[in-house]
Parts: structure tokens; C-alpha cells; sequence
């Protein structure tokens, strides 16, 4: 039997039907439909799986940002995928709201490497164990691009590799896709960063996505989000919505509409939509040159010692320095550089007027343990 085949429409809400009746309204200040506003819905799903996508089997509903999607999408699970032998698998280092997000929902997790910090890159091959070994039917939680904390993205090969793994192994995939469009390579934007979470939809994988606006539209306060079930066929889809808003409606009721407003305002306006995601675009091409120019003053100006052409392979918004705490205390203290004690830099705070000061600091931390 499909996955979520068997689930039944719950009772209808008379409040949801009091917010749908109200929809036309479109004042900031009105309470939207619980499943979120329903103009903007299937403009996210185009976005996420492409305009030819037959996004009628895909059950989505507005979200309090990612993380609200994230929350709805483990709580989904727990009532209604996860058994009491269910894990959800998280490679580490990672974001650190994944285990206390699935613990609550109450889906145990189980960690594996995913970034050697030896080799500053994915240790695939702990990926793919982990996948392997893992009992049939369990959650892997994957970020789509701009891996966060580390900024270290498995290649086009890997993800094929390890979605087939995944597949066979019955597991599902529960996408966090956070940064779409930060870790593109296409100069035009091209948005080609979320290749991997399409290539999963494309080979029938058993999957979620939680999709964010909070980066690539710049609305972090205003906590634009959709979570997304990909389902067999638009049957399926429409009892697991259904389940989706009940859900919802227990969480939080309904969504923040104002910035979803917004994001609606942008995707369908074909000039917008453009102009936008050329902006996008320059945002990803400016961390690319960010990276590049750290990169040459500690590899060509100061000769650090080390090893950091990872700064060049590394997408997004985030790298993993490799410095110890101790060294991480050190920029703090006696630099006045602020970062995380696991050593994880915000590339795009880096600018032509710091990243030299930047640079010799972590130079002279470095050269201090010598």
C-alpha cells in the first residue's frame, strides 16, 4: 500500500470554513484559511517542484516559516508514518533544532557523519552506511543545498547514489530546503540548487519538503514557510491535507499572511519573479566571490597553514573553519570576531573592508598552536 493510503478525512473544522468563506478579504490583519491562502499555495509549490510538476498529488500547507515546517512535518510523521522502532536519522554536525524538533514530536533520533572536518567535505561514505543500515521505513533528514552548519553539499553523483539507497531501503526523505537559490551556479539564476530534492521526486521516493522564504526573500520576521507531503496521486493528497490542516490547527490555527503576501506579490508577477531571482542570483554569486577572497588571502597573502580550498567548494551561506574551541574563543576574545564555538562562519558577513582583518585573525590563531 502507498504511504498515507490509508489515512481518512478527519471531521471538518466549522472555524476552517469561517476563514475560507473570509479569503477574499485580503487585510493584513484577517485570520487566512488554516491550510494558509490559497492564491499563494500553489505559487510555492510551482516555485519548489517546477511549473510542469503535477503538484495536485502534493499536499502543502502554509507554515510559520521553515522551522514551523519542519515542526508540522515531524508531528505529520509521528501520528501518522513513524512506528515505535521509527527513527529519524540526522547527519552532523547539523542544525541544531533537528533532534529537540523530532524529540518532541516524539520520533527518536539517531546520528552518523555527514561533514569530515579532517577533510573539510561530506563523508559520504557514513552517509551512505547510514543509509544502508538503517531498518526499512526510516527518516532521513536532509538539507537540499547550502548544508548549514557546515556549507559542504554532496556532488550531483552522491545524491543519485543515495537517493537509490534510499529507495530501496524503503526510507523516507524529509527534505529541509532553507536557502533555495543561494547555492545556485547558474549566472541567469537559475535556481538549479534544489536539483537533488527534484531528482528524489522524480524516482517516486517517499518524501516531504519543507520549504523557507525566511533567506531568499529577506522576510525572517515575517515567517513565510510551506510544508509539502509528495503523495502517490491527488487522492491521497487531498485526505493528507485534510490531516495537515487538523494539524494546524492545533499548532498554531493559522499562518502569518502579510509576508506571504509578499512572497505571492513576487511569484506571480512574471517581471518580479525575474527581477527577484536575479537578485537571488547576485546574492549567491557575491558568497562565491566572499569565498574566494578569504580563500586567496590565506591560502596566496598570509600563507596560513592548512588546508582551504574547502572555502571554494563550499555553498551558501555558512563554512565549517576547523578551528578548535579554544581557537574560536581566541577571535573572540582578543579579535572581536564573533562566530559559534564549532568554528562556523557566516560568509556573507565577509566584506572588502574586513575580510583582510578577518583573515589575519584566523592566521594568527592558527600560527599560536604551532
Amino acid at each position: 500500500m502507498a504511504p498515507f493510503a490509508s489515512i481518512k478525512k478527519p471531521p471538518v473544522d466549522p472555524m476552517n470554513i469561517l476563514k475560507r468563506r473570509a479569503d477574499g478579504d485580503t487585510h493584513p490583519d484577517k485570520y487566512i484559511p488554516t491550510t494558509g491562502i490559497p492564491s499563494f499555495i500553489p505559487l510555492a509549490k510551482k516555485f519548489m517542484f517546477g511549473e510542469s510538476f503535477d503538484i495536485e498529488r502534493v499536499a502543502s500547507v502554509q507554515t510559520v516559516a521553515g522551522t514551523g515546517a519542519n515542526r508540522i512535518g515531524a508531528a505529520f510523521l509521528s501520528a501518522h508514518y513513524a512506528t515505535d522502532s521509527t527513527k529519524a536519522y540526522i547527519g552532523t554536525p547539523a542544525w541544531g533544532n533537528y533532534i529537540p524538533l523530532f524529540t518532541h514530536a516524539g520520533i527518536p533520533c539517531a546520528t552518523y557523519k555527514y561533514h569530515d572536518i579532517k577533510a573539510r567535505g561530506v563523508d559520504f561514505a557514513s552517509v551512505l552506511q547510514a543509509a544502508t543500515q538503517a531498518p526499512p521505513g526510516s527518516i532521513f533528514v536532509l538539507q537540499g543545498c547550502c548544508n548549514n552548519p557546515s556549507g559542504s553539499d554532496m556532488t550531483k553523483e552522491q545524491w543519485t547514489a543515495l537517493a537509490q539507497v534510499i529507495k530501496e531501503r524503503g526510507h523516507f526523505a524529509f527534505f529541509d530546503v532553507a536557502y533555495q537559490g543561494l547555492g545556485t551556479t547558474a549566472p541567469d539564476g537559475g535556481l538549479d540548487d534544489i536539483w537533488a530534492m527534484r531528482h528524489f521526486v522524480s524516482q517516486g521516493i517517499n518524501m516531504s519538503v519543507c520549504q523557507s522564504f525566511s533567506k531568499n526573500m529577506g522576510l525572517y520576521s515575517e515567517r513565510v514557510g510551506v510544508l509539502h507531503i509528495v503523495c502517490e496521486d491527488a487522492a491521497i493528497a487531498s485526505r493528507v491535507q485534510d490531516v495537515l490542516r487538523s494539524i494546524v490547527r492545533w499548532e498554531f490555527s493559522s499562518a502569518p499572511s502579510y509576508g506571504a503576501r509578499l512572497a505571492e506579490t513576487i511569484l506571480e508577477n512574471p517581471e518580479l519573479k525575474a527581477q527577484w531571482v536575479k537578485e537571488v542570483a547576485a546574492a549567491s554569486s557575491r558568497l562565491v566571490a566572499n569565498r574566494q577572497k578569504l580563500h586567496r588571502e590565506l591560502t596566496v597573502v598570509l600563507k596560513t597553514p592548512g588546508h582551504w580550498d574547502f572555502l571554494l567548494r563550499d555553498k551558501g551561506l555558512f563554512s565549517l573553519l576547523g578551528l578548535s574551541e579554544e581557537q574560536v574563543e581566541m577571535l573572540i576574545s582578543q579579535h572581536h570576531i564573533y562566530l559559534p564555538a564549532n568554528g562556523r562562519i557566516n560568509v556573507a558577513g565577509l566584506n572588502d573592508s574586513n575580510i583582510q582583518t578577518v583573515a589575519r585573525a584566523i592566521d594568527s590563531v592558527i600560527r599560536k598552536d604551532l
